[in-house]
Formats: C-alpha cells, structure tokens, sequence
C-alpha cells in the first residue's frame, strides 16, 4: 500500500476531484486504479479522465458523475498497490520506507527518527523527532543524507543542522 496522493476538494459539479499527488511517479492515469480507505476498508476507483491544473491534478472516476458522488471522498488520502520498485533508481526511495527509520551520524550518534517526508520545491525534506520531543528538518539531498540502509540513515551533519 502505497500513499500517492490526497483529495484535497471538489472540483465543478460533474464528479472530478482536486488530488495533490505525493508520487514522483506517473500513478494517476487513465485506468489506473486507486483507492481510499473508509473506516479501514478498501474504496477503489478506476481512473476515467486526470489533468493538471497549477500544482494540483483534476482526477475524474469512472462512475461518478455528479458532485454529491464524490463528497464523502473530500480530504482523504489516495493509494495505490502497484509497485513501482522496478522504476526505482538506486537514490530513489518510497515514501513508507523512510517512515520511522533511525537516523545516525556519519560518527554513529543517534540523531532521532523520521516521522515525516515534507516535499519542497527544491526535493524533499527528511522530520526528525529528536529523543527530547525536538523535530529537525534534513534535506534529502546527497550532502547530508550519504546513506540509506534497511535498518537506518546515515546522514553528515554540518555545523548548526541539528
């Protein structure tokens, strides 16, 4: 299961959504199916009509055609099971595999864990929650994050990052 988007709101009257996609993959595409989960269980859609508007996707679903179809959706997160590991490269990550992973120094201090992957225009940004309840803010950049292995990161702090 793999978190790619988020109905953020409506879009018209005749059924579309406004989904800000948190892939760096094509996901949202004709056919495509997707779902939202309601009280733990699977809403799937298939995918009839998507187009960009500014940073956001107009996303129109087979079978809903009217507003009052697509409400109950408005502000839920948007997944998908398809894996795209095979389109991965080697510096690339899923979001879910960064989640809750401990973070080291280059020196093997203990840092905190990441609690959050923020997307900013320039990548992304790494939240880590110190032990003490603190957050620090890593970009996800080659400088400082030298290393992604199954059970951590390794990052290389510089003066004043944390």
């Amino acid at each position: 299961m793999y978190q790619i988007g988020k109905i953020t709101n409506t879009h018209g009257i005749k059924g579309e959504v406004k989904i800000y996609n948190l892939s760096d993959f094509n996901r949202f595409f004709v056919k495509a199916e997707v779902y939202v989960l309601i009280q733990g269980k699977k809403k799937f859609f298939t995918i009839e009509r998507v187009r960009k508007q500014a940073n956001l996707l107009i996303v129109k679903f087979k079978g809903y055609d009217d507003i009052n179809d697509i409400l109950a959706y408005k502000g839920l997160e948007v997944y998908s099971d398809a894996s795209v590991t095979k389109e991965l490269e080697d510096d690339d990550y899923h979001y879910e595999s960064l989640l809750d992973k401990d973070v080291y120094t280059d020196q093997n201090v203990y840092v905190g864990r990441v609690i959050h992957l923020i997307p900013v225009p320039q990548g992304h940004l790494l939240e880590i929650e110190r032990e003490n309840g603190k957050k620090v803010m890593i970009p996800f950049i080659k400088v400082f994050v030298s290393q992604v292995l199954e059970d951590r990161i390794i990052i290389t702090p510089i003066e004043g990052l944390l």
